[in-house]
């Protein structure tokens, strides 16, 4: 038996009982394309009506992105001199400074923001976790 004649049955098991759709089942395929209907409109408002604020200058939104995509690039870099077991304490040393002062200017940008700013958002991420990586070497956790 083919998909297409299926449409309209239900096979069960390898018998030959047949059981019709309910007639209630075009009702619920309208009230799920309504839903998603709505919900598809949700998602372009809130991401039409995202926290920016335009009296931020272009250049500070620029320089916030361009430093939180650096401490990512530094994390990674750390991550990657971590599993190499070929780098002492003392070699992991540069990278833990980097994130330190990258935390630093992150928080000194991110001042500059407004509170419910996305991008404000943004780098409080990536301070925190820039903080964090740092603190666990600075602790100890990686010797």
């Amino acid at each position: 038996m083919k998909i297409n004649e299926l449409q309209n049955q239900q096979v069960i098991g390898n018998s030959q009982k047949t059981t019709k759709k309910a007639s209630g089942g075009a009702d619920f395929q309208k009230i799920l394309e309504a839903s998603q209907m709505s919900s598809a409109e949700s998602v372009t408002a809130s991401a039409g009506a995202q926290n920016v604020s335009p009296s931020v200058p272009v250049s500070l939104r620029l320089e916030g992105l361009q430093l939180s995509e650096r401490t990512m690039d530094t994390l990674e870099s750390f991550g990657s001199a971590l599993n190499n077991l070929e780098f002492s304490a003392r070699d992991l040393e540069p990278f833990v400074e980097a994130l330190e002062n990258e935390t630093q200017s992150i928080l000194e940008l991110k001042k500059q923001l407004p509170g419910q700013d996305s991008l404000s958002h943004l780098l409080e991420r990536a301070a925190t976790v820039s903080y964090v990586e740092a603190a666990k070497y600075r602790r100890g956790d990686y010797q």
